[in-house]
């Protein structure tokens, strides 16, 4: 998801650039392909996470600044592929980013003993994930119906990471799990860089399109720096608690069930996305807002009092459903506030270095106060959050 807001960024450049195209079912494969493969490691990353802490040795200061130096790189690629993106051939580009991304998978499998090389190696394979998903964002931006195919790429995540967890949960060992998750990121993408030639074949193209029917107009400073702050302080909290979920289970589980847990979970998102998708704008945004957030506070609630195998599991699943069902209106209420788009690029930055250093400052609470501070800190996160979409999604004025 990260990367995915990143390379939203792109959309109106994609959209003003070209008219739409038409994927052929070859490339909608690849472009699908690209953008679930991207998101490997943030899909995995709670059950990932205790393994860093038993098998690198890494402490929770530790695992968060992992995880923040693999998202940032993953959104900081949107920023040279603005340059770059439409004039370079898409498989070949893709083939570079899958490259980048196979060599920091197998850096990684080296490098578990040096948290500074195993964070570099985290950092090579973020940046080549976000080019990945930079490329299939802007494909689906020059489609009939991008909407539609944002929708389809958001499924595709979330069902593949669900079924990622399943399968490792299936073959979860003590010790392994690290090498089995490198192991398969590295095989899958060998398969994508195999299949990515029909990305130089989009389609034809149809009439041009624009972001919208509407005159541009002047956004005031407030709402621009209001717009960035909500979009960074929801990803802030959701990637703070969401990296760090498995140190709520405590140490009883054995790994396949604990797996297993994130594995549900992720198709509670998928159902959550599925939520959002069938309703879309029939209720008020603000109210479907204030409905998620109360679900990650449900969540949030469960994994930190309700302790235990149920509880933990029903935190778990209720958190990842109402993140997910929040996303795509926390996008359409920042993008209500401007109709250039040009304030999404910067948003969407935001919004992926809010999922960046939620884990860096998550893990930095838990190594300096435990894991009973993270709780109130996510709380204070989300009452901030919750004031900042009551502004953003305010009714205009007549």
């Amino acid at each position: 998801m990260c990367a995915a807001a990143g390379a939203t960024a792109l959309t109106a450049h994609a959209r003003e650039s070209s008219g739409g195209t038409d994927l052929d079912g070859a490339a909608l494969a690849s472009m699908v392909c690209a953008t679930s493969v991207a998101i490997i490691m943030l899909s995995v990353a709670p059950a990932v996470e205790p393994y860093l802490r038993q098998v690198a040795q890494l402490s929770p200061g530790q695992v968060g600044a992992v995880f923040f130096v693999e998202l940032a790189a993953m959104g900081t690629a949107s920023i040279p592929a603005c340059l770059w993106v439409g004039r370079i051939d898409a498989a070949r580009a893709a083939r570079c980013a899958y490259a980048a991304f196979i060599l920091g998978n197998v850096l990684s499998l080296l490098c578990l003993e040096s948290f500074a090389l195993y964070a570099a190696s985290r950092a090579v394979t973020g940046f080549g994930a976000g080019t990945l998903m930079v490329l299939g964002m802007w494909m689906a931006a020059r489609t009939r119906n991008p909407d539609r195919m944002y929708a389809l790429i958001t499924f595709a995540q979330l069902a593949s990471g669900a079924l990622m967890l399943w399968m490792l949960s299936a073959v979860a060992r003590d010790g392994r799990m690290l090498h089995d998750v490198f192991y398969a990121s590295a095989w899958l993408g060998g398969l994508g860089f195999v299949a990515a030639g029909p990305l130089s074949r989009p389609g034809g193209r149809h009439g041009s399109s624009t972001r919208t029917g509407l005159p541009d107009r002047p956004i005031p400073w407030a709402t621009t720096m209001l717009a960035i702050a909500f979009a960074m302080v929801f990803n802030l909290v959701v990637g703070g608690l969401w990296s760090f979920a498995a140190e709520y289970a405590g140490a009883g589980p054995p790994p396949a069930r604990l797996t297993l847990v994130f594995a549900w979970a992720t198709a509670a998102g998928l159902a959550g996305a599925t939520a959002a998708f069938l309703i879309g704008h029939a209720l008020p945004r603000r109210r479907l807002l204030i409905a998620g957030y109360l679900g990650i506070l449900l969540g949030a609630g469960l994994l930190q009092f309700a302790r235990g195998p149920a509880g933990f599991a029903a935190g778990c699943c209720v958190f990842s459903l109402a993140w997910n069902f929040c996303v795509p209106y926390v996008f359409a209420a920042i993008a209500g506030q401007d109709t250039s788009g040009r304030l999404m690029s910067a948003a969407n930055l935001a919004f992926a270095f809010g999922l960046a250093l939620g884990p860096l400052l998550a893990g930095a609470v838990i190594g300096s106060h435990g894991l009973d501070a993270l709780f109130p800190c996510a709380l204070a996160g989300l009452a901030v959050a919750a004031v900042l979409m009551l502004w953003v999604t305010q009714p205009a004025p007549p």
